[in-house]
């Protein structure tokens, strides 16, 4: 590999390490099916996954000027990152769910939003609700006092006209 390709590498791991969630995963011990198992369920939500050289990825995190994640970059490390700027929380998932079913590999660490975290605050991470999900929570919760306005609302009227069929009703029985 010549010097301008491994620039070129580099700044691809820059744009790379500015995305909102990067993982960092230990794949070894995993066979080819394995990471070929992976790569696909990666690539269907949408998320990407490279190995990189470690010297290169650390050459990237001093150019981005992120410290403390350049210690997990030590053996065969593959970073996984969703496409998306929005879905931080869906590759952690998809790692952890993946682990969980085979017994090798690991989850070495995550960068959110800029912050670094261990094998464990990914694990925290994955059981967050995506950003989607939070929207349409709010979305909810903004909703629900006009939706039981409009119900309150229109109680009175149909209770207004249910009492007075009531009496009309009464007042039937009562002439017959």
């Amino acid at each position: 590999m010549n010097k301008k390709q491994k620039e070129q590498i580099v700044e691809e791991f820059v744009a790379i390490f500015g995305k909102s969630g990067v993982y960092l995963m230990d794949f070894k011990g995993l066979n080819v099916a394995e990471i070929t198992e992976l790569r696909s369920s990666l690539r269907a939500a949408n998320v990407s996954m490279k190995v990189v050289k470690n010297t290169l990825a650390k050459r990237a995190l001093e150019s981005v000027g992120i410290e403390g994640l350049s210690g997990y970059f030590v053996g065969p490390t593959g970073v996984v990152w969703a496409k998306s700027d929005e879905d931080a929380v869906t590759p952690a998932r998809i790692l952890l769910d993946f682990l969980s079913k085979h017994d090798k590999g690991t989850i070495k660490a995550g960068l959110i939003e800029g912050t670094v975290f261990a094998d464990d605050g990914v694990v925290t991470i994955s059981k967050l609700p995506t950003k989607h999900e939070l929207y349409a929570k709010v979305a909810s919760a903004l909703n629900a006092p006009m939706v039981k306005l409009a119900q309150t609302l229109n109680a009175l009227p149909v209770k207004f006209v249910r009492t007075v069929d009531a009496l009309r009703e009464r007042k039937s029985n009562e002439t017959n």
